[in-house]
This record gives C-alpha cells, sequence and structure tokens, in this order.
C-alpha cells in the first residue's frame, strides 16, 4: 500500500467512475484499475462494488476512505513541517476564498506578503463557501476565509472585521428615497421604494437582504437577479437598480459620482467572516504571518 494508491481511492470513492477518474489524475484507466484491484487484494477486502453504475463503496470501502484521508492529511502536514526545517521561508501558500472576497481582501495582503515572503508561491483557490467549508476541513488549505458560522469541531476559527452592509443608490433613482444631506447611515425601511438587483436565493447576502425586508416590513421590488455581488455592483453603477454590499467592498472600488452609498443602521443583520484551518493542522510560519496581515496584527 502507498499513498498513490491512497490517493486513486479516495479520488474514486468522489467520482464513483474509473473513466473520469483517470482522466482526472492522468492516468490510463487500466492502469488505475489495476492499482484499485492491487490494493484490495493486499488488503484481501473489497473496496468498490464495481457491478452498479455508478460504482459504489463497500462498508469496509468507507471506513478505509477516512482512514486513507486521514493518513494522507498527516503525511502532507510532516512534508510541510520537514520542508520548513529545510529551507526556512519557501513553499507554497494555498488560501481558500470565494472569488468575491478574493476580489477586494486578498490583493493588498499578498503584496505585503510577498515583500516579506518573496520566495513563497501563492496559491488562490477561489470557491463557494460550502466547498470551502468542507476542504479546509480536511486540511487541502493552509487557511480559508469563509463566513460563519461553521463546524468548530473540526475547524479552528479566528474571526475578522464583521461586514458593514451598505445601500448602494444610483443616481436615476436617487429620487425615490428621502436622505438627509451628509447622511451616514439610514433604517433600511427608508429604501421601500427602491429598484433592486440581488444574488440569488440560497447566498447568505439575499438571506440578510429578505430579513431586513421583513424587519422592515415591506416586500421589495426586484428587478433582477443576479449570480454574484460582483455583478450586482456593474448594475448599480450603470444604474439600473440599488443593491446591498458590504461597505469594505464598496470601498476598494471607484465610487462615482452616479452613486450614493449609505450603511444600514441595524447592524444584528450582518456577515462575519472569519479565517478557518483544520483543528490540529500545522501552520507555517509564512501562513501565520498572512493571516497576521488579514487580522491586522502583524508586526514583522
Amino acid at each position: 500500500m502507498n499513498s498513490r494508491q491512497l490517493q486513486y481511492a479516495i479520488a474514486l470513492s468522489e467520482l464513483r467512475n474509473f473513466s473520469q477518474v483517470a482522466e482526472k489524475l492522468n492516468i490510463s484507466q487500466p492502469a488505475l484499475s489495476k492499482q484499485i484491484l492491487s490494493l484490495e487484494n493486499e488488503l484481501g477486502l473489497k473496496l468498490f462494488d464495481r457491478a452498479t453504475t455508478p460504482l459504489t463503496i463497500t462498508p469496509a470501502g468507507q471506513h478505509f476512505i477516512r482512514q486513507a484521508q486521514d493518513l494522507l492529511f498527516k503525511e502532507d502536514q510532516l512534508l510541510r513541517t520537514m520542508e520548513q526545517f529545510k529551507s526556512g521561508d519557501a513553499g507554497q501558500l494555498v488560501i481558500g476564498v470565494t472569488p468575491f472576497r478574493s476580489s477586494y481582501m486578498i490583493s493588498d495582503m499578498v503584496k505585503k506578503f510577498r515583500q516579506a515572503y518573496p520566495h513563497v508561491q501563492i496559491k488562490l483557490q477561489e470557491t463557494g463557501s460550502d466547498l470551502l467549508r468542507k476542504e479546509a476541513a480536511e486540511g487541502k488549505y493552509d487557511f480559508a476565509v469563509v463566513n460563519l458560522p461553521v463546524d468548530e469541531s473540526t475547524l479552528d476559527v479566528i474571526p475578522l472585521e464583521p461586514d458593514r452592509l451598505s445601500l448602494v443608490i444610483p443616481l436615476e433613482h436617487r429620487h425615490l428615497i428621502s436622505l438627509e444631506p451628509d447622511c451616514k447611515e439610514i433604517d433600511f425601511g427608508l429604501s421601500r421604494d427602491l429598484p433592486f438587483v440581488v444574488v440569488h436565493q440560497g447566498q447568505e447576502m439575499r438571506s440578510l437582504f429578505d430579513k431586513l425586508c421583513t424587519l422592515n416590513d415591506f416586500y421589495p421590488h426586484i428587478v433582477a437577479e443576479v449570480v454574484s455581488l460582483t455583478t450586482a455592483w456593474s448594475m448599480a453603477n450603470a444604474g439600473v437598480a440599488a443593491t446591498l454590499l458590504p461597505l469594505q467592498y464598496v470601498n476598494c472600488n471607484q465610487i462615482g459620482d452616479g452613486l450614493t452609498v449609505v450603511g444600514i443602521k441595524n447592524t444584528i443583520y450582518t456577515r462575519q467572516p472569519a479565517i478557518i484551518t483544520r483543528k490540529g493542522q500545522y501552520i507555517s510560519p509564512y501562513a501565520r504571518y498572512a493571516i497576521d496581515l488579514l487580522t491586522g496584527c502583524s508586526a514583522k
């Protein structure tokens, strides 16, 4: 039994298809089948039931996959610590983050990080929050940035500055809301007559938007639903409709004369981002430095 066989078995448990795994791992299907069969012969147990389509995992296989994942995680942690002893500060920093947060949170951190660790390669894995939580628990990142809540039985959590919600109003719709001169924050109920562009149901920002509308007892006029908050920002910039965004994101972008941005007074409904790592995971000095940059604790 070797690490390669463990990796093959784990990949097969995820995709349930030999040809797809072979293509993903860039090996031939016969070679993959031979490795899995060799592993099963060594164990004296069938890990996969090939009689079904897609194939299924036997009870013994389910136990084996869980243990194999733990073994590979521990092997990765050992190699990381040995690399640190060998090179001091060379290596690779793998960060999991959503594309939206990456667009305004990561760039400044990367610039400062590169000044301190010029020989460390940064790899951003930009994907959705649910996959980030799952893969962070599997130890696939040095750390990930997601919104709380998370499963704290498997993950260590470092809270970041909470998102401050803001209402972005195009000039074309400014007459539909009453704002005092130099207004910085408003009750969300004042926006009841505005048209809105929002993200799809199931996304965290949409949930907050819906809760604010319910709290203020109005049914919003939604003119467009989009996949990303970046698209919502673009539509607000184009004068399509108002939208709800984290103020931190808005402040990192060019706010033209055609937009009015005000904060939302009710702070109960907000998003709490956090840095997460698998419990017991080795944190390299350069990963710790990147975390400190994001939390504002860096003194290097």
